[in-house]
């Protein structure tokens, strides 16, 4: 996921307080998660599907095979009558094999698979399953792109993965994202799960609804009636480098010119981890001046080299001095004219 792009990283942002407003809600869906994702995965792993797939029926179906959406698609993966039986399973008679959690989850790996071996990208394969393989390849083909994070897409395909990625973030790697998520909801995503005894009582529950209701009044979605995806409200991201993974931040203890290849040297200010290793507070970033932008109004900082102040030696390691309000690589000019010894910036991994 491009991160560094302002309005992908608002549509993550917006899917993640979306995804967690709820907080009970979300408890029993990671209750359902501990049940019936040690039977997903090895069926995901078999057909060689990735398994980020498992987060999609949280999206589809709060994973209730009862879940019957207003179209008419049923199940854990929501499939629609006539695509589950051109899948093999049985729809009628009595008996629905949507609701059969194994032989509906090897259906919808023969139908990513297909997708993925039409579009070349599971990115594309996610989106297909929800908007269809002709209706995407249709707007491929009109905007003549076939990245999923520019194409403008319906409303709900536009958010749609998104909405699967917030769910692993949030099951995954919550504590990344404090400042974003309210510390109530923080405790109860780090309070302990076991799998629910009893999963046969299921109710019917429609898991656009709650993520729809959630995001009410938190922050503006785009409109259902125009079809495509707007550009998100102007949500403030203070700390991009705090909210999204491998971002550090760092004082000001020397600063040089603005010239290209004049060195500042900055202090992290915290221990964090970053391109997969461990930094502490203390640790030394020798930045370079890469570029003067007069166009853009920016000048954009790289750090090659950290000092371990710990461990006493340097390392490579390359960093991006990013604008903290948009999470953007670069920083404004008017920013850099108030310099002095202190200035925090943000870094985040190239």
């Amino acid at each position: 996921m491009p991160l560094h792009e302002e309005k992908v990283a608002r549509h993550l942002v917006k899917a993640l307080v979306s995804n967690s407003a709820h907080q009970q809600l979300l408890y029993q869906i990671r209750q359902r998660a501990a049940t019936f994702f040690p039977v997903i995965e090895p069926i995901l792993a078999q057909h060689n599907v990735p398994l980020d797939f498992k987060y999609l029926p949280l999206v589809e179906s709060a994973l209730r095979g009862y879940a019957v959406s207003p179209s008419g698609a049923a199940g854990y993966w929501q499939f629609m009558p006539a695509t589950a039986r051109e899948l093999g399973l049985r729809v009628g008679g009595g008996h629905d094999e949507r609701r059969d959690l194994v032989k509906s989850t090897e259906a919808a790996c023969r139908y990513l698979n297909y997708l993925y071996s039409r579009l070349g990208s599971w990115t594309l394969a996610a989106a297909a399953y929800n908007n269809g393989l002709g209706a995407l390849l249709g707007n491929i083909r009109r905007q003549q792109q076939r990245d999923y994070y520019y194409l403008r897409l319906s409303a709900e395909t536009g958010k749609y993965l998104y909405r699967i990625l917030a769910f692993k973030e949030l099951f995954s790697n919550h504590h990344s994202y404090k400042g974003l998520i309210s510390d109530r909801v923080l405790a109860s995503l780090s309070r302990p799960v076991s799998p629910e005894s009893d999963a046969a009582g299921e109710d019917i529950l429609l898991p656009e609804r709650f993520v729809d209701e959630a995001v009410e009044g938190a922050v503006r979605s785009g409109s259902r009636e125009s079809g495509v995806v707007e550009e998100p409200a102007d949500i403030p991201l203070p700390n991009a480098a705090d909210v999204f993974r491998g971002g550090i931040k760092a004082r000001l203890a020397q600063a040089a010119g603005l010239q290209r290849g004049q060195v500042w040297v900055f202090h992290l200010t915290r221990d964090g981890m970053t391109d997969g290793k461990a930094v502490e507070a203390g640790d030394i970033l020798y930045a370079t001046v890469e570029d003067v932008d007069s166009k853009t109004g920016k000048v954009f900082l790289r750090a090659d080299r950290l000092y371990s102040a710990g461990e006493k030696q340097t390392y490579s390691l390359a960093l991006a001095a990013v604008d903290a309000s948009t999470g953007r690589i670069g920083i404004k000019l008017t920013d850099v004219d108030q310099i002095k010894a202190g200035w925090i910036l943000t870094w985040k991994v190239l």
